[in-house]
């Protein structure tokens, strides 16, 4: 099975929300980090054109992706720009630190 990288850049109000959501989907792990950027939006009423975010970084299964995505982008869908990005990405090889071994990730 193919195994596949997900990173969300989102605001951090959406985090909760999310939480839950990754729940019902037996999401066995994320990391999030607290982010500053901008992109194709920026606030030009500020000085400082950085805006705060998180950022989500997960590992799943291929047949899951579909479902992870449309769970980020239930959580975080805003109309207001500057709302956050998802990329899914291929993931050539994963390695246990613990047991030096490249398997998957155990199923819930």
């Amino acid at each position: 099975m193919s195994l596949k990288y997900v990173v969300a850049i989102m605001r951090p109000d959406v985090l909760s929300a999310l939480e839950v959501k990754l729940g019902s989907l037996h999401v066995g792990g994320m990391a999030v980090t607290k982010v500053n950027g901008f992109g194709g939006y920026t606030d030009f009423f500020s000085k400082n054109h950085l805006t705060e975010h998180i950022k989500i970084e997960i590992f799943v299964e291929e047949p899951k992706v579909e479902a992870l995505t449309t769970a980020i982008m239930d959580s975080a869908h805003s109309d207001v720009p500057g709302a956050g990005i998802v990329a899914v990405m291929p993931v050539e090889k994963f390695l246990h630190i613990r047991t030096r071994s490249e398997t998957l990730p155990d199923e819930p």
